[in-house]
């Protein structure tokens, strides 16, 4: 299992590179980039379990507050829950197929767009058009590229579902 965090956070501390760095800015779609650290943690909790679906969430989390302006453990919050929820369902639950995995994708950063944004609130800073103007599209985004992302993850992590008996 020390392999899936080590490969995780390998995988973590890229997307983090990929979503902070200013010259990546080309993958935008209407003002919105995907959340890709966000898809790792969905991924993690449905391929194994809910504990490493919320250590992820809680970890990646604390690392994407650490290179954005937020507040600390700002977006660890949400990451932790949508970790823990997914990993609930996972695969036990919810079968590997794509239409599967775009509605899981589509309703997880809903989700997570909805707990930010209450969190927003809290911190005086939150605006109900962020759901039309940011979750909206990042959901759709995300749920556009987890297939493929979901896809590739199954192959690193091959041996470690196999393991498991998912694969």
């Amino acid at each position: 299992m020390i392999i899936v965090y080590i490969i995780t956070g390998i995988l973590i501390l890229v997307s983090l590179v990929i979503q902070s760095h200013s010259s990546l800015d080309v993958i935008r779609i209407f003002g919105v980039k995907p959340d890709f650290v966000f898809i790792i943690v969905v991924y993690t909790g449905y391929s194994f379990g809910s504990i490493t679906g919320q250590v992820t969430g809680f970890v990646s989390g604390l690392f994407h507050d650490a290179v954005s302006n937020s507040p600390y453990g700002f977006l660890a919050l949400p990451k932790l829950t949508v970790g823990f929820i997914v990993g609930l369902l996972g695969r036990a639950v919810l079968k590997n197929n794509v239409p599967t995995i775009i509605i899981l994708m589509l309703v997880s950063t809903l989700v997570k767009g909805i707990i930010t944004l209450l969190l927003s609130y809290i911190f005086a800073q939150g605006m109900i058009s962020g759901i039309i103007d940011v979750i909206i599209p990042e959901a759709l985004y995300n749920a556009i590229l987890a297939p493929p992302l979901f896809f590739l993850f199954d192959k690193i992590f091959r041996g470690e579902l196999e393991r498991e008996g998912y694969l």
